[in-house]
């Protein structure tokens, strides 16, 4: 059987390791990826299913999914060369995307799906911080929250009730084997410019009311703020809000248990057992 023990999110700019790196201990923004990764291991989960937006690195306009799987045995990175963090190799559990895909397919829910995978800062950053030694399998799920039009904040929100029933039905082992625990993790901002007239400032009303609904556990309404046009006003990649998005509708109306911001990002967990 398998149990849905916990989720967790994190913003992931590419720079944040190198900057932590240069200043050890000094940055509030470690001292806040030390948190979520204190829940993580406490929450002791044997496969992450990681919420990311893929940067241009898989995909592009010729081919754009708006919500993919990866299907893989393992993936490596970073792919972009200005990400100065180690590189990764990540594995992965094919065998719970194969059986999540079904699933998904049974519930009228078409995803595309990617055998083969380089990853990028999207997928690396939190890890690289939140589970460092890479022993956890991980299964990417791509949301677009990236290149316009970005795919309705109701619909991540039901690929999230999806999910979190797949996993609440898996049964992966043998009667008598012990269950896989599983956990979610979103990667995103929720306000960021990138290379835009606006970069570096925080919309902080949106930053309120994205943290005020986390808070209370309003996701619904959470997803009806989140049009396309509310999200691009706070960034023009703000649209990463969709990987949040999808990982809260797997967790009904459950609380977080620790919730942070710093800058335009979020860091919060949420214990579910």
């Amino acid at each position: 059987m398998a149990k849905l023990v916990a989720a967790f999110g994190t913003p992931h700019g590419p720079m944040l390791p190198h900057e932590v790196a240069q200043a050890p201990g000094k940055l509030r923004v470690e001292s806040l990826f030390n948190d979520v990764r204190a829940r993580l291991e406490a929450a002791a989960p044997d496969i992450i299913i990681e919420v990311a937006a893929d940067h241009f690195t898989n995909f592009f306009y010729n081919n754009l999914p708006q919500f993919c799987l990866g299907a893989i045995e393992e993936a490596e990175g970073p792919a972009e060369t200005y990400c100065e963090m180690p590189h990764r190799v990540v594995k992965s559990d094919p065998v719970l995307a194969q059986a999540f895909l079904r699933h998904a397919l049974k519930s009228k829910f078409d995803l595309g799906v990617a055998q083969e995978l380089r990853l990028d800062h999207s997928i690396l950053v939190p890890l690289h911080f939140l589970t460092p030694s890479m022993e956890i399998p991980v299964v990417p799920l791509y949301v677009n929250g990236l290149a316009p039009p970005l795919p309705a904040a109701q619909r991540c929100l039901a690929l999230g009730r999806i999910l979190g029933d797949f996993i609440r039905g898996w049964n992966p082992g043998q009667p008598g084997e012990p269950e896989k625990r599983v956990a979610i993790l979103a990667s995103g901002s929720f306000s960021l410019e990138v290379g835009g007239p606006k970069m570096g400032w925080t919309d902080e009303g949106w930053m309120d009311a994205v943290t005020g609904s986390l808070h209370k556990g309003d996701y619904r309404s959470l997803a009806r703020r989140a049009t396309e046009q509310r999200m691009v006003a706070a960034g023009n990649v703000s649209g990463e809000l969709l990987c949040w998005i999808t990982m809260t509708g797997a967790l009904g109306a459950t609380k977080p248990s620790y919730l942070e911001t710093e800058g335009g990002g979020g860091f919060a967990a949420w214990q579910l057992e």
